[in-house]
């Protein structure tokens, strides 16, 4: 962690500027755009399972999952007023990226939520249930399918994906 005085320009005061090391969840990569849709296709209300999966590999690759599995909480205001900044930064960069990553009419039901983790808790009640009746649909698909005139890789990627 490095902490710098810079004289703000309007004052004859200093303030506190929290930079985090490279490594760090707080840490913004000049690569780090808002509004950057982190997979290929929005989720729209199914294909929950894919979607997450993707979100959590490009999140874990921006070094930012804390901030929807709750690994990296908020700092206590009293700790250092400089990092709280920083936290809330990176914590709207992760919203501006859940929300980007949404279609516009699950995007707007999420809108006003405070922080990414709660985002990511909403998300996970409302389409990360177990749906006995589509369980019980891919179960029969699976045990009716049949390779055909499909290939082996192609009859194998068909069952992967049930």
């Amino acid at each position: 962690m490095v902490y710098f005085k810079v004289p703000l320009a309007t004052s004859t005061s200093t303030t506190t500027i929290y930079t985090p090391d490279p490594s760090s969840p707080l840490f913004i990569h000049s690569s780090d755009i808002p509004r950057t849709c982190l997979v290929s296709i929005p989720f729209n209300g199914s294909g929950y399972g894919g979607w997450k999966r993707s979100m959590i590999v490009s999140l874990s690759a921006k070094n930012k999952i804390g901030f929807v599995d709750g690994s990296c909480p908020k700092p206590m205001p009293n700790e250092n007023p400089a990092m709280v900044c920083q936290w809330d930064r990176c914590n709207n960069m992760v919203i501006s990226w859940l929300t980007s990553s949404l279609s516009p009419t699950i995007a707007e039901s999420e809108q006003y939520s405070e922080t990414a983790g709660s985002i990511w808790k909403q998300l996970e009640r409302r389409y990360g249930t177990v749906n006995g009746t589509k369980t019980f649909e891919i179960k029969r698909e699976l045990a009716s399918t049949q390779q055909g005139s499909l290939d082996v890789a192609s009859y194998f990627n068909k069952l992967k994906k049930l």
